[in-house]
């Protein structure tokens, strides 16, 4: 009795991994440096204007000036022309930057909807919220709802890297801040990553009508198509804005 060989799967194996039919690795998939002067994507397609008098590009990096008091259309920000969340169910928001004198709640990173006054549906990064302490949230419903992880306030007028990590597969929201593990992690429960409604896409502003603009320079913000691991985001802090980590060396 003749049997087959494994000959043929080990080929094809090898086949599909050589043509590319092994699964895609994650990869950074929108990129915002501001060093043309501007906010253009230098990775993928999805540039953003600059929004209120308080925006400009100064030297390679992206200032935002508001007070207390702004609210609405007045907010100075960065609102990006469409989506720049993947559809892979993880993501990772990385933002360099420096903010001081911004009031509570005000929004490094929102994305999501609004149903008149209050936001639903987000993500969103606040470097100041409740009790002195900055905010991490996503919600696939209102704020009621919100998952959250609670860290060390970042308005502190020194500059900063922080990872917001959305961990599909193990079900987790994540802060990196400075290559360390700020908190600990929070279960998403049903607040997954494809449950936020991204049609309000900004830096700097709130989906929330009440919360106030942000002060702050951002030197560079970054989305990865997956979940940051610490290694890779210590790589990002070593390596600062504006330059890639090195890529390890083959075995």
């Amino acid at each position: 009795m003749n049997h087959p060989s494994p000959f043929p799967k080990i080929a094809l194996c090898l086949a599909a991994g050589i043509l590319g039919l092994a699964p895609a690795q994650a990869a950074l998939t929108h990129r915002y440096s501001f060093n043309d002067g501007a906010a253009r994507d230098s990775v993928g397609k999805i540039d953003a204007k600059l929004k209120g008098a308080g925006a400009s590009v100064v030297e390679g990096k992206l200032v935002l000036k508001n007070d207390d008091a702004a609210s609405g259309d007045s907010i100075s920000h960065l609102e990006f022309a469409g989506s720049v969340l993947p559809k892979s169910g993880s993501v990772s928001l990385v933002m360099w930057f420096t903010t001081k004198g911004t009031g509570p709640f005000a929004r490094l990173v929102n994305f999501g909807a609004s149903e008149g006054t209050e936001g639903t549906h987000f993500i969103y990064l606040s470097p100041n919220a409740a009790d002195s302490s900055a905010r991490a949230a996503i919600t696939g419903s209102d704020v009621s709802s919100k998952t959250a992880v609670d860290f060390t306030a970042m308005d502190d007028g020194k500059p900063h890297v922080v990872a917001l990590i959305v961990d599909g597969a193990a079900k987790k929201l994540r802060v990196i801040l400075d290559g360390r593990e700020s908190a600990v992690a929070a279960p998403l429960g049903e607040n997954t990553l494809d449950k936020v409604k991204p049609l309000e896409n900004w830096l700097g502003k709130s989906s929330f009508s009440a919360d106030p603009g942000l002060n702050a320079t951002i030197d560079e913000f970054r989305v990865y198509d997956h979940a940051l691991t610490l290694e890779e985001a210590v790589a990002l802090h070593q390596a600062g804005a504006d330059a890639l980590p090195a890529k390890p060396a083959a075995n």
